[in-house]
């Protein structure tokens, strides 16, 4: 189930999984004065939901956090259906947070995140991950190679400004290939910063707003630099890649705590977004590069913490529930 007229409505059933939708609208903590809708929406999301629970009759329901589980969420729990709850940040959500207190159990991608749900009961599961991602890689080199630069659909502004001044200094070693998912934004900026670099260097970097095969280049990649977004970490750490890591300073600072662990166990390097230049991503990128034991480690760290079969063990979760 998800949000009428949302992105899942068109990307679900290409997976030939039944879907339903309801009227969903986001309530805005930060300007109260933008949920005027609220009111009218809510009612009919919960008459929605309640139909489709009624109508389907599941023997457990799967809230994944956001606004648009809630109505489902409080819709099954009035009729009796129990309740799992999916977090996969560090901080859980605000709809994960409220809606825990009707739920079994909360399946959590960190340890830590049992401390901010009220002692509700909490299993570390992972973040499921799509199958290109439940084989890690045993194939990574002594020394990156290949560097994957990620700023999502929308891209990451303060990323691309930094790695268009890191790019000289980065060519200049012949052996390092840096692939790089832009946004639409910033494309033309960087496919000009491309340009500005020597002619039998230009090879050396692609750029590119959105990629089917963003999968599979993830696979082929060494090394990932990214922002600390929930999935991005579950997939990359899945397959046993080690990141820099940028984490956004916005939605309350969620993601520097998605990225702590990865940095305390040493598997990836944590820039603050506004240490994020030129100079200190080329002096980061290098130093990983020029440490071939460092890397390694990064390597093993990364492979403890990641979780490729984090689906299996969701779905396990809620044969159990569904069973008691």
């Amino acid at each position: 189930m998800g949000r009428r007229g949302g992105l899942e409505e068109d990307v679900v059933p290409g997976y030939r999984i039944p879907f339903a939708t309801i009227s969903a609208v986001k309530l805005d903590m930060e300007t109260p004065w933008a949920n005027w809708r609220v009111p009218f929406v809510l009612p009919r999301a919960l008459w929605e939901a309640r139909r489709l629970v009624a109508g389907f009759k599941p023997s457990v329901v799967l809230g994944t956090g956001g606004y648009v589980s809630a109505p489902l969420i409080v819709s099954a729990a009035a009729m009796r259906v129990p309740i799992v709850l999916q977090e996969q940040n560090y901080l859980p959500g605000r709809a994960t947070r409220l809606l825990g207190r009707l739920a079994r159990v909360i399946a959590t991608a960190y340890l830590e995140s049992a401390a901010y749900l009220d002692g509700r009961p909490t299993v570390v599961t992972g973040t499921p991950v799509r199958p290109e991602f439940q084989t890690p890689r045993t194939d990574l080199p002594e020394r990156p190679r290949r560097i994957l630069v990620l700023g999502g659909s929308q891209g990451a502004h303060r990323i691309n400004l930094a790695l268009a001044a890191a790019l000289p200094a980065l060519v200049e070693r012949s052996e390092i290939e840096v692939a790089h998912q832009t946004g639409g934004q910033d494309l033309a900026f960087m496919e000009a910063a491309r340009e500005a670099l020597p002619a039998a260097a230009r090879g050396q970097y692609q750029a590119f707003a959105f990629a089917g095969d963003l999968a599979a280049r993830m696979r082929a990649s060494d090394l990932v630099l990214s922002r600390a977004g929930a999935s991005t970490l579950s997939e990359v750490s899945a397959l046993g890649i080690p990141m820099i890591l940028v984490p956004g300073a916005f939605a309350r600072g969620h993601q520097r705590l998605n990225a702590q662990p990865y940095e305390s166990a040493g598997a990836a390097v944590v820039i603050q977004d506004a240490e994020c230049d030129g100079p200190r991503l080329t002096r980061e990128i290098q130093a990983i590069v020029d440490d071939p034991i460092r890397y390694r480690a990064m390597i093993q760290a990364m492979r403890l913490l990641g979780r490729p079969q984090a689906a299996e063990a969701v779905v396990s979760l809620l044969r159990k529930v569904a069973r008691a």
